[in-house]
Parts: C-alpha cells; sequence; structure tokens
C-alpha cells in the first residue's frame, strides 16, 4: 500500500537587476514565520474563482501577486529556477521558485516586510536569512552568468 504526501503549494521570485543584485526583503519583526529574517518574494498558492475550471499559469500569477502585495513591484518571470520541498511533523511545502526581473515599480517595504534592498551576493551573505535564500541567490547567479 502506498502512502502518499500532500504538499502546499509555494511560489517564490529570485529578483535581480541584470547587474549582479538580488532584491531582498526582509519580514516584520512581529510575522509569525521566521519573524525579521531576510527573503525573497513568495507566498502559498491561493485559489482564485471556481475550482471547477482550469487555470492557466496559476504560480505565475500568484507569483504576481505576491511581489505586488511584498514589495510593490510587478515582475517579469524570465524562467523556472529550482524546486524543493520541506517536511515537518506537521507540514510539508513544495517550493518552485522563478527567476525575474522588475517589470514596473519601485521596490518598497509594504505589510509583510519591514524593509528592501538591492544586495549583490556578498552581502547577502551576512544577512539573517531564511532557509534556502542563499543557496537560491547563489544558483540564480550562476544562471545568469551563462
Amino acid at each position: 500500500m502506498s502512502t502518499y504526501q500532500l504538499f502546499r503549494v509555494v511560489a517564490a521570485a529570485v529578483i535581480h537587476d541584470g547587474n549582479g543584485k538580488f532584491l531582498m526583503a526582509q519580514r516584520h519583526a512581529k510575522d509569525e514565520n521566521q519573524p525579521g529574517r531576510w527573503a525573497i518574494p513568495a507566498g502559498h498558492l491561493e485559489i482564485d474563482g471556481s475550482l471547477n475550471e482550469p487555470k492557466p499559469d496559476a504560480l505565475e500569477e500568484n507569483l504576481r501577486r505576491e511581489a505586488l502585495e511584498e514589495v510593490g513591484v510587478e515582475i517579469e518571470i524570465e524562467r523556472y529556477l529550482d524546486s524543493h520541498y520541506w517536511a515537518g511533523a506537521d507540514y510539508r511545502k513544495l517550493t518552485v521558485v522563478f527567476l525575474c526581473q522588475i517589470k514596473s515599480g519601485e521596490p518598497k517595504a509594504l505589510d509583510e516586510t519591514q524593509a528592501v534592498a538591492w544586495l549583490t551576493l556578498d552581502e547577502i551573505k551576512g544577512l539573517d536569512l531564511a532557509p534556502q535564500v542563499l543557496r537560491l541567490v547563489e544558483k540564480a547567479q550562476r544562471v545568469l552568468a551563462e
């Protein structure tokens, strides 16, 4: 008999400026999930509309909404970058990560963030980071160098 694992789906964006910097956002100190840590825009897949109708580009649309809500920018999704999963005793999530650039808007701290900054990989290494963020930015830098 097979045991199936159900996962929540998260879409995440590594946003770069084309000149070696990446957009980082610091979570609010009062955030219940990793307060004060630096992260990339991301969010759980939310279903809007009917479950009986197909939703094309659901991850991409969810990610565009998250970037707008978290850092106030519209993003251009360039390509798929990575996926990984995490499983705890009572929580499992699959994160799908895209490499992105800003399409419009100026990054700013909004309701879910207390600071935003464009940083190099070396500067990012000195931050208190959410899990996987350093690995993802390092991978993005390698991909951009290809």
